[in-house]
């Protein structure tokens, strides 16, 4: 399989010359946390633009500026493997697609989980990729605590336990921002990343920086906003079905319980990638 077969097509860019209001607008209209800049005239990549970079420059704009120009990217006829690669060596989730230098898409971790490994049948248990550490948060915690524990982990989600120690939900940064109000300049009330398996969805580092540095939290309390009807898997799932799992019920990680039900850890998307990788 390769990278043309899954990757996003219908790619949306800022144009250099350009602004940073030109730049921002989009990754509003998209939900996203970063898109591809291009040379104009031209469909040449010249970089990426992040949603956190322009929040950490606000009065620079020129977007010639904001742009990270340092970035991987992969090849449109690249095997898949390849991608999977490069994204778990770069670790971000997105990677520009070049044809002749010209951008012509966008492949991410989500295009490889959904349209990738959830059709190959894959057999290998997904708790071979199991992340050796859980952070788990007590579903008393003040959402402004759980900003905190995100933010010092670098996990946007969390599993919540109670007294007992029992799994009782799942929190992320999305649930968060549900409830609160993201001002960037002017409020935009309830920005949330959207759910699609595509290219414009927001990564764990800029939805938690948002959530810390833009973000008005509510006084309220983990348990009152944490997802109860909770997607799980045990150390014999596939890592296909976990696949399939996730782009069933469009979440980006699910919690591996034990046969008593106990929290037993966690298998992202992107610990998925490495079963493509030798």
């Amino acid at each position: 399989m390769l990278v043309k077969d899954v990757m996003t097509k219908d790619v949306k860019w800022v144009e250099v010359p350009g602004s940073r209001a030109e730049a921002l607008e989009l990754l509003r209209k998209l939900g996203a946390s970063a898109v591809p800049v291009v040379k104009r005239g031209t469909d040449e990549l010249v970089g990426m633009v992040t949603l956190r970079k322009i929040f950490e420059t606000p009065d620079e704009e020129q977007l010639a500026m904001l742009v990270d120009r340092d970035v991987p990217s992969v090849a449109v006829d690249d095997k898949l493997e390849a991608a999977a690669s490069q994204l778990l060596k770069a670790r971000v989730r997105r990677l520009p697609v070049l044809k002749n230098g010209k951008l012509v898409g966008i492949i991410t971790v989500r295009d490889i989980v959904y349209r990738a490994l959830a059709e190959m049948n894959i057999e290998k248990p997904a708790a071979d990729y199991i992340r050796p550490h859980v952070i788990a948060v007590w579903d008393g915690t003040p959402l402004k605590a759980a900003v905190e524990i995100m933010d010092l982990s670098g996990f946007r989600g969390l599993p919540v336990i109670d007294e007992e120690g029992n799994l009782v939900g799942i929190i992320d940064d999305s649930d968060i921002i549900k409830v609160s109000n993201v001002e960037v300049n002017s409020k935009m009330s309830q920005m949330a990343g959207r759910s699609e398996g595509d290219s414009w969805t927001w990564d764990s580092e800029a939805r938690i920086y948002i959530t810390k540095r833009k973000l008005k939290i509510p006084d309220k309390l983990v348990k009152d906003v944490m997802a109860k009807e909770l997607i799980t898997i045990t150390r014999k799932t596939p890592v296909s079905r976990t696949a399939q799992l996730m782009k069933q019920h469009q979440v980006e990680q699910t919690p591996v319980i034990t046969a008593d039900g106990k929290l037993a850890g966690i298998v992202r998307d992107v610990d998925l990638l490495r079963a493509l990788v030798k």
